[in-house]
């Protein structure tokens, strides 16, 4: 009887070795499953990645050139600022030196209030040195 019980002992045993083999076969295998899907989602992640790169250097290159295009005309308005700066100062200095030279020959030529027309000036308009003062304007022209 002791054999027997070897024998079914052994079998027992056999039996624990198979289930465990088959046990160590299917974690494998779902082991390689997830892995495969890890694998599979990483490289899905990566293309997606990438295309997120290439989109993003494209709109960084339409950026950079708006950039240029602001910087450039940015300049140009600088420049026309500091052209138009020096063109009022120019006319100003203009209009000072007129106002002074028309202050000197006013007072030398002995204007006064009398002469002196509506807006204070008494120059003499060139309509007025020949006594055109009712001039009316041409309301029709026959060809």
């Amino acid at each position: 009887m002791a054999n027997a019980e070897k024998t079914s002992s052994g079998s027992d045993i056999d039996e624990k070795k198979r289930k465990r083999k088959l046990s160590n076969r299917e974690s494998a295998r779902r082991s390689r499953l997830k892995k495969q899907k890890m694998m599979e989602d990483t490289i899905h992640e990566i293309s997606t990645l990438e295309r997120r790169i290439k989109e993003y250097s494209e709109r960084c290159i339409v950026a950079k050139q708006r950039l240029d295009s602001v910087e450039l005309e940015n300049a140009v308005l600088r420049s026309e600022k500091t052209w138009l700066s020096s063109y009022v100062g120019d006319l100003e200095n203009m209009i000072a030196t007129t106002t002074t030279t028309t202050s000197l020959t006013l007072t030398q030529s002995g204007c006064d209030d009398q002469n002196a027309n509506v807006d204070g000036d008494c120059r003499r308009r060139p309509w007025q040195q020949y006594g055109c003062d009712s001039l009316q304007p041409v309301t029709s022209f026959k060809t």
